[in-house]
């Protein structure tokens, strides 16, 4: 145990068919991320500006998809959300081997990312059930580690079989995925959890948790209460926090939308080094995610939250600066750029889920978890958009008005430190 402790891993005794199950949805997700847009382009000859409507309307039609799923989680329980969102995935990528006529495509893309909504609130409402007291942070800092393993591991796969197979290795790819989300469904769906003993020096390490209901311990079961999205919204703090869940959501983004564009358009460097970059931040978030995470746990989280947001405003200020005609100055100028980037990552993404799980009373977790989805959601629809306009009106643009919302992120969080109660700040950390 005490190597797991530093390693900033939690205690998995009677719930590693959950990490199996994380493990194989990542790979299958890693297979076919790096080819949505070439898999429906090279594959059913569709053109690149029809996927990309594609694309769109079904972020636009998935909007929804987060809070009700959260209403979902608080009703029936985060297990048979979870299972459904795989299972409607599964259902979407064998469809997508048998269709190649547009209008249904967007019909299976949209039920694609609703079952991607369903799927994050349900596996964070989870987590919330079934870790240990104190380390809901390090379980989900493990997810987050192993996702990115999985999706690496499953990126190379899905490399190698489109460049062995062309068309078919595509078509192997969605087949594959659709087993994927097959498997994870089988494992959480069956899985239930024994008796666990706590670990030595655990808050109330009484005894071992004894399963209740829906296979998760006692008194962590949906709660029989009422209550609704009015409730919630009432939370003032917590309409602070979906500010910042926002900003935040456009910060990660940018990595995914904005940066390749900016170092091959924009700054006329050589393509090869946003893979790199990405590299880097892979292998860091894999190695390094779950013991920063022990790191920071004593601290309040909103402090943390505001390292982060500063941090974030350091890497955009060094990707701004990033000297176009030097291509070697250039290179180590986004290398540094990546590593402050990822370390604000690092921070921000276990501890601002840990802290809305920590403010939402348990009969409204799902909720609570739902509306971060939205939130995320209303991002990857608006950073496609914003980030390319304002990249069009000048190199550093993007980057100044990420920094500014992370200026307006501190404030608000500067501003939850003094209003939150401890509790939600800072769960109590096992000895």
């Amino acid at each position: 145990m005490a190597v797991i402790d530093t390693l900033g891993l939690p205690n998995t005794t009677g719930r590693r068919p959950l990490i199996v199950a994380q493990v194989v949805d990542a790979l299958g997700t890693g297979l076919f991320l790096p080819f949505a847009v070439v898999y429906f382009h090279a594959a059913k000859g569709i053109p690149l500006t029809t996927v990309g409507l594609m694309l769109s309307a079904g972020a636009l039609l998935s909007l929804p998809a987060g809070p009700l799923g959260g209403r979902l989680i608080d009703r029936i329980g985060p297990r048979g959300v979870l299972v459904a969102s795989n299972l409607i995935r599964v259902l979407t990528f064998t469809a997508y081997v048998f269709t190649d006529t547009p209008w249904q495509l967007v019909l299976l893309v949209t039920a694609t990312m609703w079952g991607d909504s369903l799927f994050r609130p349900a596996v964070f409402a989870l987590v919330a059930q079934v870790a240990d007291d104190g380390h809901r942070a390090r379980w989900y800092a493990m997810d987050r580690s192993l996702r990115n393993a999985g999706i690496g591991a499953g990126g190379l796969v899905g490399s190698t079989l489109v460049g062995w197979g062309g068309t078919s290795g595509y078509t192997a790819v969605v087949a594959l995925n659709a087993v994927s989300f097959l498997a994870a469904a089988g494992l959480v769906a069956t899985w239930r959890r024994t008796a666990v003993p706590r670990p030595a020096g655990a808050a109330g390490a009484a005894g071992p948790v004894v399963p209740a209901g829906d296979g998760v311990p006692a008194g962590d079961a949906p709660e029989q209460r009422r209550g609704g999205y009015r409730e919630v919204l009432a939370d003032r703090a917590f309409l602070g926090v979906l500010a910042t869940v926002w900003v935040f959501a456009l910060c990660d983004l940018a990595l995914t939308v904005l940066l390749s564009a900016y170092v091959i358009e924009a700054r006329g460097l050589p393509a090869w080094q946003p893979g790199m970059l990405f590299a880097i931040n892979t292998v860091m978030v894999v190695l390094a995610q779950t013991a920063l995470a022990r790191a920071v746990e004593r601290y309040r989280r909103p402090a943390v939250l505001q390292v982060a947001a500063v941090l974030w405003m350091v890497s955009f200020a060094l990707f701004a600066a990033v000297p176009g005609e030097y291509a070697g100055p250039a290179l180590g100028v986004l290398v540094l750029g990546m590593v402050v980037f990822t370390v604000a990552e690092l921070l921000q993404a276990p501890t601002s889920s840990a802290l809305i799980v920590g403010m939402a009373a348990g009969h409204l977790r799902g909720r609570y978890l739902g509306l971060e989805e939205l939130m995320w959601s209303l991002a990857k629809v608006l950073a496609p958009t914003v980030f390319t306009w304002l990249l069009a009106r000048g190199a550093g643009l993007p980057w100044l008005a990420l920094g500014v919302c992370c200026l307006v992120a501190v404030v608000l969080l500067r501003r939850l430190h003094r209003v939150l109660p401890a509790h939600v700040q800072r769960e109590t950390v096992d000895a």
